[in-house]
């Protein structure tokens, strides 16, 4: 069951159509919708697709999820119910060092974090379905101090820089000056709309 409860604020989307995108790029934070998320179909689960039934073995006719999907939807697209069940399971307790955090506090550095063990950067620019679910489940999640957190990070980013490194120097010369001006047509479009100054 989810520890957070649906309330005004959530927005229904029963019916809601699907977004246009075929590459999931800048949105990585929180994966694409499932293809049956925008069912309008009554009985059917909204994340796996299957039938709902009741206690008589019918189709459940006033019901779009089963409630272990509900879980499992509350914890990957809402970062809120998240942080609680993370809280939850690991109290707080750093993951790397061992520190005790408080729930919650105003001071940055005695804030805790919630880490994608697995970075979800990894999951940037495939298809949808092509692209790991289990990188935003509760197992790939975990509990790190603002410093351990930084750290991790840190080396994260360089190892990133160095990938795009090595990717840069197998390109010849017409790639680059194709990649040069595609996004430099894409600032430029963006500068346009008024997007970037």
């Amino acid at each position: 069951m989810p520890l957070s409860r649906w309330s005004r604020r959530h927005r229904r989307t029963f019916g809601d159509k699907p977004p246009e995108p075929e590459v999931f790029l800048e949105e990585h934070r929180t994966p694409p919708k499932p293809d049956y998320y925008y069912t309008n179909k009554k009985g059917q689960c909204r994340y796996c697709g299957g039938v709902i039934k009741n206690n008589k073995g019918l189709v459940n006719k006033r019901s779009s999820w089963h409630p272990e999907c509900a879980d499992e939807y509350m914890m990957i697209y809402h970062p809120g119910e998240t942080r609680k069940r993370i809280w939850q399971r690991d109290g707080g307790v750093c993951a790397k060092c061992g520190e005790l955090q408080p729930r919650k506090s105003r001071i940055h550095e005695l804030k805790w974090h919630v880490d994608h063990i697995k970075p979800l950067w990894e999951q940037k620019g495939k298809k949808f379905d092509e692209i790991d679910l289990s990188y935003w489940k509760e197992d790939n999640l975990q509990t790190l101090c603002t410093k351990c957190h930084t750290e991790k990070t840190s080396r994260e980013a360089t190892t990133r820089a160095e990938m795009k490194r090595e990717w840069w120097k197998h390109l010849n010369s017409s790639d680059k000056y194709v990649f040069d001006w595609t996004v430099g047509r894409l600032i430029n479009g963006l500068v346009e709309i008024g997007l970037k100054k």
